[in-house]
């Protein structure tokens, strides 16, 4: 009788360890407070010194991959929306470079470190944009973006002097990611964005 009891409290003991850890390692990580940390004017200061870019083992420099005396567009995006603005250098010429963020801090850490990154890599192949893999959050924060909504995405354009404006949110279809949208229903969804920036450029 006794070992029955203990072997029951062993087992029960084991569970609730095994689901405390599943939980603990599965819980999107809480955004860190940026009181006093984070300039209300946004810029190029900003921005952290290194950044991660999906596709590359090693970090870059943002004076590499930010140009000095260049506009910059900046696509802030989320699974759905991504697999939409991706397209938007194919489809649109602009006078600034084009740089997509992945917003995917709020995933489990471990579908960020093994399943996240192939899958951007495969949507982002043959775009020729780089996309930054906002692994912790660091430039949602930095662009104060507080949703990451999967379908919607933010924009912002950074000047010839490093200042970073929003200039416009969009969304797209749900499930876009998973569907094969036509390059109608893919022009009509960044029209509006074109016609924005084309307005301010």
């Amino acid at each position: 009788m006794k070992n029955n009891i203990a072997n029951i409290l062993k087992i029960t003991l084991l569970t609730l360890l095994f689901v405390g850890t599943i939980t603990y390692i599965t819980a999107p990580k809480q955004p860190m407070r940026t009181d006093g940390t984070i300039p209300k004017k946004l810029s190029l200061e900003s921005i952290p010194q290194q950044i991660e870019l999906v596709g590359q083992k090693n970090t870059v420099s943002k004076s590499t991959l930010f140009k000095s005396g260049q506009k910059t567009i900046l696509a802030v995006g989320n699974h759905d929306s991504i697999a939409v603005i991706k397209h938007f250098k194919k489809y649109f010429k602009v006078n600034a470079d084009y740089i997509m963020v992945a917003n995917i801090s709020s995933a489990p850490w471990f579908i960020k470190k093994w399943a996240i990154p192939s899958k951007l890599e495969e949507l982002n192949r043959d775009t020729g944009v780089p996309m930054i893999y906002d692994y912790d959050g660091t430039m949602a924060r930095v662009l104060n973006i507080k949703e990451n909504d999967a379908t919607k995405y933010a924009v912002y354009l950074m000047d010839e002097n490093g200042n970073i404006k929003e200039i416009y949110k969009g969304s797209v279809q749900e499930g876009a990611l998973d569907k094969e949208l036509s390059e109608a229903e893919i022009k009509t969804t960044l029209s509006a964005l074109f016609n924005k920036i084309k307005d301010i450029i």
